[in-house]
């Protein structure tokens, strides 16, 4: 098999790309052929050394796959040889051929095509876990999406308005926002020129019931002031790269909540749950309330190209890795 080796941390351009023997098989798990593999924002940190996962070099990166099963193990009854599945891992997906544990492996949407497929689990499990599961949406809420035009961002764009919520997009590049209407969103917010709190006031939102965080930073402090009693901040991430310090006084007044999600993490931990979250998934996508967004395909040994381009933030949708 073939895959891509993480020697040592650093920039996607040292990324290695070379042949390997197959790993071994274990009673609980599954071989899989992969076709496609979902490039994602913490594969960027993972092989930086700077994620919650920090593997020591060598390594493979990469959090999701689709693909053919090819052999189980002997405990394996859920599973058989020849299912289309996709599977969610803490790392390693950046190859031509993996073994997961059967808790982490499902069927693939049948209705979904295998780029689809392999850039799906992560983003759309993310932003179904934060508003669905942690903020528990009701229709007609108002929503805000911190980060709205990164890949979770957009996702959690579709899953709020599947709900019935009023959503406004934060994001920080205009032609992203322009997408993120597209996608549903009822009001943009570019927060590189603009202050949340007051844009919100200027639609008629004087309080907000639920925020979907991906960013940090001021943004996150913007909001905390912004949300409605009984409102709820669920944190995903810092891309702004400033984690802040949330005052818990403000939450205290509107009887509010803010929760964390690591959802690679949950993904493992409770992969039941996650389960039933990708069949309720597959539902919405079959009903065409989702609309999973392939922008680039790169073939696995170009994964360096993928990364870059990633962290280059001038993608529109999901980069895939073709296996």
């Amino acid at each position: 098999m073939f895959n891509i080796v993480v020697k040592k941390y650093g920039n996607p351009d040292n990324l290695i790309y070379e042949e390997s023997e197959s790993l071994v098989l274990d009673k609980n798990s599954v071989r899989i052929k992969v076709e496609s593999a979902g490039v994602n924002f913490a594969d960027l940190l993972i092989i930086k050394g700077r994620y919650q996962e920090r593997p020591r070099p060598p390594f493979s990166p990469g959090l999701e796959i689709s693909g053919v099963i090819l052999e189980i193990g002997s405990n394996v009854s859920n599973l058989k040889v020849g299912d289309r599945v996709i599977s969610i891992m803490k790392y390693g997906g950046y190859r031509t051929e993996v073994v997961v544990p059967k808790e982490n492996t499902y069927l693939k949407p049948s209705k979904m095509d295998t780029l689809e497929a392999g850039g799906f689990p992560v983003i759309y499990g993310t932003a179904f876990s934060a508003i669905v599961t942690k903020a528990k949406l009701k229709k007609n809420e108002i929503c805000v999406i911190l980060g709205a035009t990164g890949g979770v961002g957009m996702a959690a764009i579709e899953i709020a308005k599947a709900y019935g919520a009023l959503v406004v997009a934060c994001g920080g590049n205009d032609k992203k926002l322009n997408i993120c209407v597209e996608k549903g969103a009822d009001y943009t917010i570019n927060y590189n020129d603009k202050i949340i709190r007051k844009e919100l006031k200027s639609f008629g939102i004087n309080a907000v019931d639920v925020v979907i965080d991906m960013v940090g930073g001021q943004a996150n402090l913007d909001l905390v002031k912004s949300l409605k009693w009984n409102g709820r901040i669920i944190i995903v991430g810092f891309t702004s790269g400033t984690i802040p310090e949330i005052p818990v006084n403000r939450l205290l007044l509107k009887n509010a909540r803010a929760e964390g999600l690591y959802w690679g993490e949950l993904a493992y931990r409770e992969p039941e749950e996650i389960g039933n979250d990708l069949s309720v998934l597959e539902q919405l996508y079959n009903n065409k309330k989702l609309n999973p967004s392939v922008n680039r395909v790169f073939e696995l040994k170009d994964a360096n190209k993928a990364l870059n381009l990633l962290a280059d933030r001038k993608n529109i949708g999901k980069i895939v890795l073709k296996c």
